[in-house]
């Protein structure tokens, strides 16, 4: 599950015993894919970084991603949420593993994190939910199970391999794939600042009252916010290249 979630962004969300089944290799078989749930890569990294957070009790790291997330206000303190947060993690680690509800932390942590003006959030609430019942349906099958522990080098993959040099590259190609499609848009957008000083100087010859002056000035603005927005674009990608092979 997960895997699914953490590392796909997409997962079986209706996980009870009747839609699970073994098959003769010993495999697990999810079936009734009626209810299913996606984690963007935002999401993702926000669920491996709070559950890492708490795995490693980090909580100020914990609190931090969700203040990066924007999913915290930013008029909050850090420094108060990271304390509410130590509130919830510090009594799962004097706890035996079979003690403790990974299900459970995390539906406690929304409850604090609606105290700091936190909206909810759908797929994570879908999550939640989910994580509840394959947590039950694996403690039916090993009561002991320590759900932390079977966490941690999913977590910890996933981590290494989406923040480390392979994730800044990806990360990398999809900024400069949206700058790509940007520039791409740029003689539409020229375009449309063309169709606006045609329509404005069609209105003036027909009655409404722009002097040849605004007209220019108008035109002057176009082009300069153009120029910028060249510019701006052209700056990025320097920036990205810099950041990929040469930080």
């Amino acid at each position: 599950f997960l895997k699914h979630a953490i590392r796909d962004g997409f997962f079986h969300a209706d996980m009870h015993l009747g839609n699970l089944f073994v098959d003769a290799q010993g495999r697990l078989v999810a079936v009734d894919g009626g209810i299913m749930g996606r984690l963007g890569h935002k999401e993702r990294r926000f669920l491996a970084e709070i559950l890492f957070g708490f795995i490693t009790r980090d909580y100020r790291r914990v609190a931090e991603v969700h203040f990066e997330a924007g999913y915290v206000p930013p008029h909050h303190s850090v420094d108060d949420f990271a304390q509410a947060i130590r509130a919830v993690g510090e009594p799962i680690h004097d706890r035996r593993a079979d003690e403790i509800s990974m299900a459970k932390v995390l539906t406690l942590l929304f409850e604090i994190t609606g105290l700091f003006d936190m909206a909810t959030r759908t797929e994570l609430v879908m999550l939640q939910k989910t994580m509840v019942v394959v947590e039950g349906v694996a403690r039916t099958l090993d009561p002991h199970l320590d759900m932390w522990t079977t966490a941690e080098p999913v977590v910890r993959d996933w981590l290494t391999r989406n923040l480390g040099p392979i994730g800044r590259i990806e990360d990398a190609g999809r900024s400069v794939r949206t700058l790509v499609g940007s520039l791409a848009n740029l003689p539409e957008t020229v375009g449309r600042a063309e169709r606006v000083l045609g329509q404005l100087e069609a209105s003036s010859r027909q009655g409404f009252s722009l002097d040849e002056a605004s007209i220019q000035a108008i035109g002057r603005a176009e082009a300069a916010r153009n120029r910028w927005g060249n510019w701006a674009l052209w700056l990025i990608a320097a920036l990205l290249a810099w950041i990929v092979f040469f930080d």
